[in-house]
């Protein structure tokens, strides 16, 4: 299963706060599922922990979290994955952010389903599997 950025915020928000909410409660229904992480999905946190007034803390935070997983990168096919999907999305006029693209190809490349909080944008992905909890649309 690979985790959307989504998740991983609210885990360590959940995790911040002393609470095991939704995110956690979403994985803890995985059982021994084993977890992926793309790349993409690391430089969105990290971009985040660089934003936040507390860049050490939080940079530690996500260096903490993301050691725990097995972080994908793209291979030599992934560009064309990611421009066949891009392309297809443009013509169907159902565009979706370059990250959200990224990370679905980073799934579907590697036979993964995909764990988000925010299904809209990847449900456009034509293949990919999505598994999501919480409302947001």
């Amino acid at each position: 299963m690979l985790l959307d950025t989504s998740v991983c915020v609210d885990l360590l928000r959940e995790s911040a706060r002393g609470v095991h909410g939704p995110a956690h409660m979403a994985l803890k229904t995985l059982g021994d599922t084993r977890l992926y992480l793309s790349m993409y999905s690391v430089c969105e946190l990290s971009t985040g922990a660089f934003l936040s007034p507390q860049q050490q803390l939080e940079q530690r935070r996500v260096a903490d979290f993301v050691q725990h997983l097995t972080i994908l990168y793209p291979d030599i096919a992934f560009p064309t994955l990611y421009a066949e999907a891009a392309a297809a999305l443009i013509r169907a006029d159902t565009p979706i952010p370059a990250m959200d693209l990224l990370i679905g190809i980073t799934a579907k490349s590697n036979g993964l389903p995909l764990l988000t909080r925010d299904r809209k944008h990847f449900l456009h992905i034509p293949g990919l599997a999505v598994e999501y909890y919480g409302t947001a649309e």
